[in-house]
């Protein structure tokens, strides 16, 4: 569960200042089984980032917030991922059987759409969670869909998904 806690916590702030500080605070990298509760010092590391108005986000893609009830956006995210933990969704990944799979688990959590899931199915598959081809399944993000709108004038009615596999199968996209 660790690698899995420690990657979803990464990838929801996404910034390495913000990782360096709950490490540097935390003395270690964060960990889910640990003797304290790993989600009220991280907490308490956040609120002080954000009183000091120090960036608490990266601002690589953008991170909905989901609503677990509270105020403010990264007290719902740690919250988010303390349902995740306990909710038993990092076993569910371990037994997957497919990165669809891995893909389908994270899309069904609160706020996560359809390229977060997927990145951070991605992310997953990089660690050693899960090792599924990547070959296998795709969603095309916001920046692959452009792209394929600049690229071909049309796609035959093909999804972006299958625009992305026939360009990984070196196809000609002269028919496209």
């Amino acid at each position: 569960p660790e690698v899995f806690f420690r990657t979803l916590l990464f990838k929801l702030f996404n910034k390495i200042e913000t990782w360096e500080t709950i490490v540097g605070e935390f003395g270690q990298h964060p960990r889910w089984c640990s003797d304290v509760d790993p989600f009220a010092r991280m907490l308490a590391i956040l609120d002080r980032m954000f009183a000091a108005k120090h960036a608490i986000y990266s601002g690589a893609y953008i991170m909905p917030s989901p609503d677990c009830g509270e105020a403010r956006k990264h007290e719902n995210h740690l919250l988010l991922l303390k349902r995740m933990m306990k909710d038993g969704v990092h076993r569910k990944v371990n037994t997957a059987k497919s990165l669809r799979e891995v893909y389908a688990l994270l899309r069904a959590v609160p706020s996560f759409g359809d390229f977060l899931a997927f990145q951070f199915a991605i992310d997953l598959n990089y660690s050693d969670v899960v090792n599924f081809s990547e070959n296998d399944f795709v969603v095309a993000g916001p920046g692959a869909q452009s792209g394929i709108k600049k690229c071909f004038s049309g796609v035959g009615g093909l999804s972006d998904a299958d625009v992305i596999r026939e360009m990984l199968q070196g196809r000609d996209a002269g028919g496209m």
